[in-house]
């Protein structure tokens, strides 16, 4: 068996831009990692006389970054919480006002060096539920997907140094 070179071990930073023209802050640490989802959807292109598809096109595409993050800020929990406003310390809900964010998350890629996904413009869609439990760690879950603004809605960069 030969070496496997290509496998992706360790973990990421994940970082968030808001408002989304200023600058990334990270989080702090995960509980269980972060997980980048991709999910397109096709629709075949069909002729009467041809009992497969003569083509596919993409209809739809969405992309999210989904985490629970370990420490339970209030500017964390801002971030998780799609409708809500942080000013000092009170964080309110229910304004309606979905925050746009940038959002970044860096790793290893397979050689070592970093990989950075980004999400330029993008917004909390996850639910929030955050149990407070005796003796267990309370996490923030996020949830955050992709919008299409004036650059790519997603973009990969490999270090390669």
């Amino acid at each position: 068996m030969g070496i496997i070179a290509n496998v992706l071990v360790g973990a990421a930073v994940l970082s968030v831009k808001y408002p989304v023209s200023g600058t990334y802050a990270e989080c702090g640490f995960t509980e269980d990692g972060i997980v980048m989802e991709y999910s397109p959807d096709v629709t075949d292109i069909e002729v009467a006389e041809e009992t497969f598809p003569i083509a596919r096109v993409l209809t739809k595409e969405t992309l999210s970054i989904t985490a629970n993050l370990a420490e339970a800020t209030l500017d964390n929990m801002n971030k998780a919480f799609a409708g809500s406003a942080l000013s000092g310390q009170v964080i309110t809900i229910g304004g309606g006002v979905i925050k746009e964010i940038g959002v970044k998350l860096v790793g290893k890629n397979p050689a070592g060096y970093s990989r950075t996904i980004e999400l330029p413009l993008a917004t909390a869609v996850g639910a929030v539920a955050m149990p407070y439990k005796k003796g267990e760690k309370t996490v923030v879950p996020v949830k955050f997907e992709a919008l299409k603004g004036s650059a790519d809605a997603c973009t990969i960069t490999d270090a390669i140094a």
